[in-house]
C-alpha cells in the first residue's frame, strides 16, 4: 500500500481536538452534498462513546500548518459490532490516507474482538454518504458490502404551533427512511422547514463468523464516513 504522508503528522486527538474535527466533517458534507448539517455534532458525540477511548480507539493526522486532514474513530457492542468512522479533507484524497485509516481502524477492531462472547459473530461496519463514490469504492475494494440504504431528512421547524409547544422556536427532525420502502418522496421537498435530504450506504465487513451453538445476542450500531 502506497500512502504519501509528506508534511503530514499522525496521532492521538484529544478533547481540545474536538472543534477541529468538526471542522474537518463539515469540509467534507460540503464537498458530497453541499451542506454541513448536525453529523457534524453527532460524530464529536459518538467519538465520545463510552466504548472510545480518544488515546487508544481514535487517530487524526495533521498538516504542518496544524490543519486536520483524516480523522478515525472505532468503538462498538459488547466487542462483537464494530463501527468506525473516517473522515478524509477533499483535497488530501487519493493519497492512500482514507485506505491507511481504514485499514487501522479494522485492525485494532480486530485485536479487541478477542473479548467477544466466544462464538459470537463480529462485524465492522460504516455509513457512507451516497454520493461518495470514492468511498463506497475503498470499502468495496477492502471487502466490505453494502447492507441497507436509507434517507435521512433533516427538518427544521421555524416556528412553534399549537398548545403545548414548548419552548418556540428551531427544531431538529431526523427521519430515517429506508430506501426500499420510499413512497411518494416528492412531497418531502415540498414541506415547510426541510432543510436537508441525504442518501446514505451502511457497509459491512464479516471479521468472524458466528458458531452455530452461541447464543450472545447484540444490537446494530452506525456511523458516517467521509473519505
Amino acid at each position: 500500500m502506497s500512502v504519501l504522508l509528506s508534511h503530514l503528522v499522525a496521532r492521538t486527538p484529544t478533547v481540545e481536538d474536538f472543534d477541529s474535527i468538526a471542522e474537518l466533517v463539515a469540509a467534507c458534507d460540503m464537498a458530497e452534498d453541499g451542506l454541513a448539517d448536525r453529523s457534524t455534532r453527532d460524530l464529536v458525540s459518538r467519538s465520545q462513546h463510552s466504548s472510545c477511548h480518544l488515546e487508544s480507539d481514535a487517530w487524526v493526522i495533521v498538516n504542518d500548518r496544524k490543519q486536520f486532514v483524516g480523522f478515525a474513530c472505532v468503538w462498538h457492542r459488547d466487542h462483537e459490532e464494530f463501527s468506525t468512522f473516517l473522515c478524509v479533507h477533499p483535497q488530501y484524497r487519493k493519497r492512500g490516507i482514507g485506505t491507511l485509516l481504514l485499514r487501522v481502524a479494522e485492525q485494532h477492531a480486530r485485536e479487541l474482538m478477542r473479548l467477544a462472547c466466544p462464538g459470537a459473530r463480529v462485524s465492522l461496519r460504516s455509513t457512507v454518504s451516497a454520493t461518495n463514490a470514492q468511498a463506497r469504492y475503498l470499502f468495496e475494494r477492502e471487502g466490505y458490502l453494502p447492507m441497507r440504504e436509507f434517507w435521512r431528512v433533516t427538518l427544521e421547524l421555524v416556528e412553534a404551533s399549537g398548545e403545548g409547544v414548548s419552548p418556540p422556536g428551531k427544531f431538529d427532525i431526523e427521519i430515517d427512511v429506508e430506501v426500499g420502502q420510499l413512497v411518494g418522496t416528492t412531497a418531502l421537498y415540498d414541506w415547510e422547514g426541510v432543510y436537508s435530504v441525504r442518501q446514505f450506504v451502511t457497509y459491512e465487513k464479516e471479521l468472524r463468523p458466528a458458531d452455530e451453538e452461541c447464543d450472545c445476542p447484540g444490537e446494530s450500531a452506525e456511523t458516517l464516513i467521509g473519505v
